[in-house]
């Protein structure tokens, strides 16, 4: 065996050894360290990337920091700049490939060949003495730079790229939708910290009230100075006041902590709530028709602007499958260098033109023209289906609306009565003629007909913003984008206000009936 056959097979074996090596991945597992770091890192964001609480907190600014400090509405937000990334990559796809190439080649002896002639069926015999020619170097420079252009290529990235552009409206609607969800959990939770926040300050110190009374009954019971049957209904009735008010307690405490979490606020910061002292029960009025409001919801809800944009994406699909049944032709073109001192001419210039078709295809095309009448049907039976439901919606946020606002009248009715109540509780108290049970218990229905009445007027504000969210209708003031925090509480406060006074801007019959005159209009000309 020679020695340059040896070292080249000693080379071969030392490539092959140090690519498997190469390929071999193990496992590294995340130290305490990295953790920890890590965890130090995202605790940081999460403190600095939020404003500084400089007042008590009204609706309108659990609203806009809702809004900006979010991290659900966040993701959301970078859904939709990652899909229109995709949509620029997408676009791309439809412009010729052009690649450029270069090589370096080396053998260590040269490609020398011999030729004999063709007599018959059988080649001649090569001889004891052949002639051999020589026609490429031991070492050549290669490179060129080509582009390729397949027609049919182009037809289907079109069509992907419209999928994708449609795909970028969808993430924009479920942007919406996941607003109008924290938007209207933000209500929600803002009126059950303030609830939380009156009234436990009246529970604790009823709680106190009544493990104090407990505590003197069994006191009395063993002296003996109370029958045991009487200390013991009284100590009863004592516990279920306590309990109640525990399971009150338990359900208020972590109101705040919850709304804390939605303004993208650590629940452990401190934070003062606006309507706590001076609550504003001011009620919602809504004149606006069913009518009108299944109008505006079919017009609005991102629900169905998603369906619609799905049926485009469809329709593109069918577009896709349609043109995947039509040759490939194909169109290139290059300029090539090759160093070789046997090459006439070292440097030239190529066009090709080239055509792929499966035969097979033809074939295919009524299946796939009935499955593409299938994809279409299904498509708009799902936007039927999205439409029934958002109508259905509509009309269960209305009926909720309507019996939250005749709850909240009977609430504060009941604590009108419930608060007499305990002023001819008190007198009776001062002048001694009443016990301690007493007292605690009216106290007690008194703390209950408050958080009644709050928890009733919070359900009507949450049913009427179920019922704006049904319609489809924008939370979000235009510009939002670039407002600052007080800036956009200021327009939330505008808007919002706008609203509650019933000033809510609905689709008119007029629109929808010009809209479809227009789209009739359009399919007639096409």
């Amino acid at each position: 065996m020679s020695s340059r056959l040896l070292f080249s097979r000693t080379a071969l074996a030392v490539f092959v050894s140090v690519a498997v090596a190469g390929c071999s991945v193990t496992p590294k597992q995340l130290t305490n360290q990295d953790v920890m770091a890590n965890a130090a890192e995202n605790a940081d964001v999460l403190m600095k990337d939020v404003a500084a609480i400089t007042g008590p907190i009204d609706l309108n600014e659990a609203f806009a920091r809702t809004i900006k400090y979010n991290r659900d509405a966040r993701l959301k937000a970078f859904e939709a700049v990652v899909s229109q990334g995709q949509l620029a990559v997408d676009r791309f796809d439809m412009l010729p490939e052009l690649a450029a190439q270069a090589g370096y080649n080396y053998r260590n002896n040269y490609a020398a060949s011999a030729s004999v002639t063709f007599s018959g069926d059988e080649p001649a015999s090569i001889g004891n003495n052949p002639s051999y020619s020589v026609s490429s170097d031991k070492t050549t420079l290669n490179a060129s730079i080509g582009a390729t252009w397949d027609i049919l290529d182009f037809g289907l990235s079109y069509y992907r790229a419209k999928q994708q552009a449609n795909r970028f409206l969808i993430s924009k609607e479920r942007e919406r939708k996941v607003v109008h969800t924290i938007m209207e959990q933000s209500r929600s939770a803002y009126y059950r910290a303030v609830s939380a926040e009156r009234l436990l300050s009246k529970i604790n110190p009823l709680i106190a009230k009544a493990r104090t009374a407990l505590a003197d009954s069994s006191r009395i019971e063993k002296l003996r100075a109370q029958s045991p049957m009487e200390a013991l209904t009284y100590q009863r009735a004592l516990l279920e006041s306590l309990r109640t008010l525990q399971d009150i307690r338990k359900s208020l405490m972590p109101a705040k902590a919850e709304l804390a979490t939605l303004m993208g606020l650590n629940p452990s910061i401190e934070f003062e709530l606006a309507d706590v002292n001076s609550p504003d029960f001011t009620m919602p009025h809504l004149n606006i028709d069913i009518a009108a409001m299944e109008r505006t919801a079919l017009v609005r809800r991102p629900e169905l602007r998603e369906a619609q944009y799905q049926e485009r994406i469809t329709q593109e699909e069918v577009h896709s499958a349609f043109l995947s049944l039509f040759p490939s032709l194909s169109l290139s073109a290059g300029l090539n260098y090759n160093d070789s001192e046997y090459l006439r001419y070292n440097d030239w210039t190529s066009a090709g033109l080239g055509v792929n078709w499966n035969l097979m295809n033809v074939f295919r095309y009524g299946k796939i023209k009935q499955l593409n009448n299938l994809k279409i049907a299904a498509s708009k039976q799902q936007a039927l289906a999205t439409s029934m439901a958002v109508i259905s919606q509509v009309h269960i946020a209305d009926i909720q609306f309507k019996e939250s606002n005749d709850s909240y009248q009977l609430a504060t009715q009941y604590f009108d009565v419930a608060k007499r109540i305990k002023t001819q509780v008190d007198a009776s108290r001062a002048a001694q003629s009443i016990g301690d049970l007493t007292v605690i218990r009216e106290d007690l229905n008194a703390v209950l007909a408050e958080l009644r009445r709050d928890v009733a007027y919070a359900d009507l504000q949450n049913d009427f913003g179920k019922i704006l969210v049904s319609m489809g209708l924008d939370p979000l003031p235009e510009g939002f984008g670039g407002m600052n925090l007080e800036q956009l509480s200021h327009a939330f406060n505008t808007l919002q206000t706008k609203w509650q006074q019933g000033d809510v801007d609905v689709v008119s019959e007029e629109a929808m009936q010009a809209a479809v005159a227009a789209q009739n209009t359009t399919k007639t000309e096409d």
